[in-house]
């Protein structure tokens, strides 16, 4: 039950999801607002504070053409699904008066500002949680709130580098590689997305709301915990691979059309490659006793296997090694690119896709996991700047129509 008693979807009612009547305050940047959506899209009532004339979000490209300037970001289309929108300015006095009220009604703030910054304006956890107790505060920044990294500044690059997790992406002779995209951001939305439902459920048995202090640093440090354990065990910093991983036959080739990754994780899977190779007349020397052991590329022969390797894969496309490899049990498949995803059948089977209605063609990922009762769903599609102004302002806090249209000019709203 969201704490102020406001009336939300009956949770037993058959369009319910699993966190339908969960309210949520979404006042996170770049680096929540994939947890916002997280909770969205599996029912949660997540309101979208923004700043007056918009968040920077809406400014970030690519652009859908023939659309209203500042509600054409397919970023913002993307990561804002099923969100209502507010419009609040937070610095003055009356904006944080409203936000106030609007966190006692409140299941869960969820904020990315720097820390100790909501605090000075009287909206960080400690003053919340006093009219709120069942509040679940989350917090995401770069190193978390103590430390004495605490106050240091981070983009998604950094959050990568600092994480680990940029030193052993790439090749050994090249400086680390960033993955593309938003990898760090995605993966502490991910962990605070853990972490409030986690919170969550604590509240159903002790009625107790808490504090979730998520560091990026951290969330992508436990994406390289196998890194980590290594060298804890042998005091040896791991080696980037390339396209390889370790010192295993598990690898990444080009062949005639593009890219296909095969893992010979069974001396059946190297031995069953090695014998196709030679039945082509293209083994080389690799049916020799000699390289019968699959972790032969950590010795001194990889380079020259690699070469025999791809100089074969480029000889055939990655559906004819991909399915020739599944026909034989072992996990090989092709590098997709985007167009290749997009029509992927499996997916198409499964409903990982959608086209919502209003959506104007545009394709929608769906959830990372499927439920077999009312899950992960798309029920509306991004909110346009302050489309829920006078819902959640005037029919849900009750503020006058005059109300409204005085703090629109004072510019709090």
């Amino acid at each position: 039950m969201v704490p102020g008693g406001l009336k939300l979807p009956d949770p037993s009612s058959e369009e319910a999801q699993p966190l339908t009547g969960i309210r949520v305050i979404d006042l996170s940047g770049d680096l929540g607002v994939y947890c916002g959506k997280l909770l969205a899209d599996v029912g949660a009532d997540v309101i979208k504070v923004e700043v007056p004339g918009g968040d920077p979000m809406r400014r970030i490209g690519p652009f859908v053409s023939g659309a209203e300037p500042l509600e054409n970001s397919l970023y913002w289309r993307h990561y804002n699904t099923n969100k209502r929108s507010i419009t609040l300015n937070i610095e003055t006095s009356q904006g944080t008066s409203i936000l106030r009220r609007l966190a006692s009604t409140a299941d869960v703030v969820l904020e990315s500002f720097a820390p100790g910054y909501l605090a000075t304006k009287g909206l960080g956890y400690g003053d919340l949680e006093i009219v709120n107790p069942g509040l679940v505060y989350a917090s995401l920044t770069p190193f978390g709130q103590t430390g004495p990294y605490r106050d240091y500044k981070a983009s998604d690059l950094v959050g990568f580098a600092m994480g680990g997790y940029m030193y052993v992406t790439g090749w050994p002779d090249t400086p680390p590689n960033k993955l593309w995209g938003l990898q760090a951001y995605q993966t502490t939305s991910n962990r605070a997305f853990i972490g409030i439902l986690i919170a969550l459920y604590h509240r159903q048995s002790t009625e107790q709301g808490q504090y979730v202090d998520v560091s990026m640093q951290e969330a992508v440090a436990t994406t390289t915990e196998h890194v980590n354990t290594a060298y804890n065990y042998t005091g040896e910093n791991a080696v980037r691979c390339g396209f390889r991983h370790g010192g295993q036959f598990i690898a990444t080739w080009r062949c005639k059309d593009g890219y296909v990754s095969i893992t010979t994780n069974t001396a059946k899977a190297w031995d069953d490659l090695r014998a196709w190779m030679d039945r082509e007349g293209m083994a080389g020397d690799l049916m020799d006793e000699q390289y019968n052991d699959r972790f032969i590329l950590r010795g001194d022969s990889g380079a020259h296997i690699e070469k025999l390797i791809e100089a074969w894969t480029l000889t055939h496309t990655k559906a004819e090694i991909t399915e020739w490899g599944q026909a034989n049990h072992h996990p090989w498949g092709p590098v997709s690119t985007a167009d290749e995803l997009l029509g992927f059948e499996q997916h198409w089977e499964r409903g990982f896709y959608s086209t919502p209605a209003g959506a104007e063609g545009l394709v929608y990922s769906g959830a990372p996991f499927k439920m077999s009762e009312n899950g992960w769903r798309i029920n509306k599609l991004a909110p346009q700047i302050g489309q829920h102004n006078n819902q959640i302002f005037c029919d849900e806090l009750g503020l006058s129509g005059s109300e409204l249209q005085a703090l629109i000019a004072e510019g709090v709203v």
